[in-house]
């Protein structure tokens, strides 16, 4: 039977429960506040869900009082509909909204990213682009259903593909091609290819024992061109690359992506 009674699907395996918030703030008392994207985005789908959006903008104007915050990320994606409904918030909101990528925005977690006003992403990180697609755990649907999720996902990709034009001036040409090859971009080659505005160095390092989260480490291994420094889980942090690794790298990047 199609989604009843708020009951949202679980899209990945992992601890969270229905409606739970998949975000946190911090900073809010001193009137500088940020909200923070760390692990899957989110392990429940928004599909038919209007009880976890409310929440979300409620705590946004709440918190943010209209003015400015800042948005770490560091996700590997998730809910595609959450990411979507995410960014016409984030869109609506009448303050400036600063993203900084701490580890990871691929996926669902880049739609939320370029939504921010500036994009600034540390020179360890990633950004990943793939065409839409939902995983659904465990859950029986329907042939309406899944009409309706294949309705959602195109009128979504339609969203997405504009958004990511307008946010890096490529063609749709070269953009549909990245979604469609799943393309990894290093800090650099983000900033190269326009989704992020400056690359930040220095600084304390993302928190690494969310490769230890279940929903977080799945996410990951349902990509098929994921970097192998990101699938060694016990691994240290990547020192930045080299200049020469960096031109090899957006090499083959251009020549990967054309259309």
């Amino acid at each position: 039977m199609p989604n009843q009674n708020h009951n949202p699907i679980r899209c990945f395996e992992g601890s969270a429960k229905p409606h739970q918030p998949f975000w946190t703030w911090v900073n809010v008392q001193d009137g500088d506040p940020e909200i923070n994207f760390d692990g899957v985005i989110s392990e429940y789908s928004w599909f038919e869900d209007d009880i976890t959006p409310k929440i979300f903008k409620h705590e946004l104007y709440e918190n943010g009082k209209g003015g400015p915050i800042k948005m770490r990320i560091n996700s590997p994606g998730g809910d595609v509909i959450a990411a979507s409904q995410i960014r016409a918030i984030m869109t609506e909101y009448p303050g400036d909204i600063t993203v900084q990528v701490e580890g990871i925005a691929a996926s669902a977690a880049v739609i939320v990213a370029i939504s921010g006003k500036t994009v600034n992403i540390m020179d360890s990180a990633y950004m990943m682009i793939h065409d839409p697609a939902v995983i659904i755990f465990m859950a029986m649907l329907d042939i309406e259903t899944l009409g309706q999720l294949h309705d959602s996902l195109k009128s979504i990709k339609d969203g997405i593909l504009p958004a990511y034009v307008q946010r890096t001036g490529l063609s749709e040409g070269v953009i549909s091609n990245m979604m469609k090859k799943e393309t990894w971009m290093s800090a650099r080659e983000a900033v190269e290819y326009h989704f992020a505005d400056n690359v930040l160095t220095g600084g304390q390092s993302a928190p690494q024992n969310v490769f230890q989260n279940v929903a977080f480490v799945n996410a990951l291994k349902s990509f098929e061109n994921v970097p192998p420094a990101l699938l060694d889980f016990s691994s240290e942090p990547q020192e930045p690359q080299v200049d020469v690794e960096r031109e090899s790298r957006l090499a083959r990047l251009r020549e990967r992506i054309k259309p």
